[in-house]
């Protein structure tokens, strides 16, 4: 034990940690679920296990599970800085889902649950695998998410691994614990104290009792050097909190000059930078961001880190942000307890405003944190009470989602985990969705109808995968969307094929259409003889959207044109990338040839330009002047570096020119 302390650079225990040792969590055979706040030391748990296994007994792997990328990327760059000096080998794990990774030399691996899932089926080692950690558990209630994590942890829990699940909010622990089979440890300490109040009429009521006067609860933070973070309901209403704030006045000059350093490396982002871009440099200079998933990945760990190091003092942010990211802050304020769901406007599950609030409380920085939730009527009053004093909602499995079982039924018989429909049933008898449910009727009519489909399709034959179903199951895609790219896979048409894409079940949510762009998008629709519904209508406009990117129509124009932000395009893109990428390789199995879309939706170029594109530093602008100027590709820069200096201008020629090997003017290069 002290070897593993010395290892972390623990000199003293916190309380749920020392329960954690007292209850076993270094006993191997010993399953564990930690339910206790953000902040109070659940990592640090998870990672005595982890050294457990990797230091004491060597040849063995973790296994790191997170929910979001993001989220993943994070926890490799902390693991990584603080193990790799250990001699402990740290991988990330979050690529493309048709690849064959070399893991082998790797001690720790972090990854998400969909991508772990997807290195079992192409055959990942599982027995060197004894330690497996889930971080934000909770996401197995999730209604996208949450079948996924559910079939990973049913067969984790038949292989001899130590399975550790983290949470700070769970409604109904004891029944997920049981399930799991773990070790329950339940804790309320904190290091710092939420102190949680509601904010109304200028007032905020604190649970404790006190109440104070207050007129502006996001200054009278910044002015005694604390930061904030402003939940919002919507991306349009965080940018709009963000825009109506102004901390100018009560910021030191250094800090102008870092937030003005910040806002110019914002805006180097795109070339010409976008609306959204100069909206939230605009906010950055005033020592505000927005932080939604309209932002790019870049956009985003700018704002992140600028905020950790505490040069900026507020975010505005979708609650999003409440799920994992290492973003602490004084006071955590949430805007409004509603928001508009397929159901009309609901009030905000108390799970989701329990995390968020649990951001509250820099540890070493604040001796408090604070959880303010904003009423705006006697309804909201009691609503907030409910959040702040009263447990969150229980998780259910979601596992009953057809997407997710279609997907996990191939993916079972393509890697024969089961061998017939009865293994099948017995392994959904031991699924947190027969433990809650009991009643599995309903479960196994969804099954045969799955089965039925799946042999309709050439998927599987007699329970058996084919080579077109083991193709499928490793792509990782829902076999109703490889179904409906077997059905259009004669379609030639660039635009068209999209269409066909954006049918595809991974690239839901499809763009909103609005009243006035229903009937010119179902005139064009007509001319494919489409079927006209309001669904088609969205997934054309969706393909319509990346019809334009692929064909140099600019960035800022497609943003306004279809009321996106660059984070939802540059998805979209990467969505798309990967569908093209998997119908390219479902037509080899077939014998059939497909339009290759995939490299002109990573540069967003048409099919001349990729040449260039293929060079560092050239993005789609910048290759279309070289190609109108008779540059054409890495021969033509190596013969013109004066004429390409002089399009380009010279500091990007000189990135250029070092990149290729050129020598030109003053330049010593290779």
């Amino acid at each position: 034990m002290d070897e593993i302390l010395k290892f972390l650079g623990i000199k003293e225990l916190r309380p749920p940690q020392k329960k954690a040792l007292e209850l076993g969590i270094l006993d191997k055979k010993k399953n564990f679920l930690i339910s206790i706040p953000t902040g109070a030391g659940k990592t640090v748990i998870a990672e005595m296990a982890l050294i457990n296994h990797l230091l004491l007994d060597k040849g063995k792997k973790g296994v790191y599970i997170v929910p979001l990328k993001a989220l993943a990327s994070e926890k490799y760059e902390e693991f990584k800085k603080k193990y790799e000096k250990f001699g402990v080998r740290v991988a990330l794990s979050i690529g493309d889902y048709d690849e064959d990774e070399d893991l082998e030399n790797y001690d720790l691996i972090i990854t998400t649950a969909e991508k772990f899932d997807s290195l079992w089926r192409h055959g990942i080692k599982l027995s060197d695998i004894s330690v497996v950690v889930v971080d934000e558990i909770h996401v197995i209630g999730d209604s996208e998410r949450g079948g996924t994590l559910e079939v990973l942890l049913t067969k984790l829990k038949e292989l001899d691994v130590q399975i550790i699940g983290l949470s700070a909010t769970i409604g109904n622990p004891e029944e997920l614990s049981e399930w799991l089979n773990a070790e329950l440890l339940l804790d309320n300490w904190r290091p710092v104290e939420l102190r949680k109040g509601i904010y109304r009429e200028g007032v905020i009521e604190y649970l404790d009792g006190e109440v104070k006067e207050c007129q502006d609860i996001v200054k009278e933070v910044v002015k005694d050097n604390g930061s904030v973070i402003i939940f919002c309901p919507t991306k349009k209403k965080a940018e709009n909190r963000a825009l109506s704030l102004d901390l100018s006045d009560l910021l030191k000059k250094s800090e102008k000059r870092k937030l003005e350093e910040i806002s110019e490396e914002l805006l180097s982002l795109f070339d010409p930078p976008t609306e959204l871009c100069k909206k939230l440099a605009s906010c950055v200079r005033k020592g505000i961001a927005f932080h939604h998933s309209g932002l790019t990945y870049e956009h985003r760990k700018i704002i992140e880190k600028a905020f950790r190091e505490r040069i900026l003092k507020v975010i505005c942010s979708t609650t999003t942000l409440a799920f994992g990211l290492n973003l602490p802050c004084r006071r955590v304020i949430i805007s409004e307890l509603k928001r508009y769901t397929r159901r009309g406007l609901t009030y905000i599950p108390i799970m989701e405003v329990q995390q968020c609030i649990g951001r509250a409380g820099r540890p070493g920085l604040d001796e408090y944190g604070e959880g303010i939730l904003v009423a705006k009527d006697e309804r909201d009053y009691l609503r907030a009470l409910q959040c702040l004093t009263q447990k969150p909602e229980p998780i259910y499995s979601k596992l009953s989602n057809d997407s997710v079982l279609r997907t996990q039924i191939l993916g079972l018989i393509a890697t024969r985990y089961v061998l017939d429909e009865y293994d099948l049933e017995e392994f959904i008898k031991n699924t947190f969705y027969a433990y809650q449910y009991k009643n599995l009727d309903e479960i196994k009519k969804k099954i045969k109808e799955i089965i039925e489909f799946l042999e309709d399709c050439n998927f599987i034959k007699n329970f058996e995968v084919t080579p077109l179903g083991k193709k499928v199951s490793n792509l990782y895609l829902d076999p109703l969307s490889a179904k409906i790219m077997i059905d259009n896979i004669e379609v030639k048409d660039d635009l068209h094929l999209l269409y066909i894409l954006c049918k595809c079940i991974e690239m839901k949510p499809l763009l909103r259409v609005y009243r006035k762009e229903e009937e010119e998008l179902a005139e064009e629709l007509l001319n494919y003889e489409i079927f006209i519904s309001y669904e088609n209508l969205e997934e054309f406009k969706t393909a319509k959207m990346l019809y334009d990117w692929i064909n140099e129509v600019p960035e800022d124009e497609i943003l306004k044109t279809y009321k996106v932000e660059p984070g939802i395009l540059r998805y979209k893109v990467e969505v798309a990338k990967w569908l093209s990428y998997s119908l390219k390789e479902i037509a080899k199995i077939l014998n059939k040839e497909v339009p290759n879309l995939e490299l002109r939706l990573e540069y967003g170029a048409k099919e001349e330009l990729l040449e260039l594109l293929k060079i560092k530093y050239i993005g789609r602008v910048r290759a279309r002047k070289l190609y109108s100027a008779g540059i054409r590709n890495r021969e033509d820069i190596i013969k013109n570096p004066k004429k390409v200096a002089n399009i380009l201008g010279e500091k990007i020629s000189k990135k250029i020119f070092e990149e290729l090997g050129v020598r030109y003017g003053q330049q010593r290069l290779i």
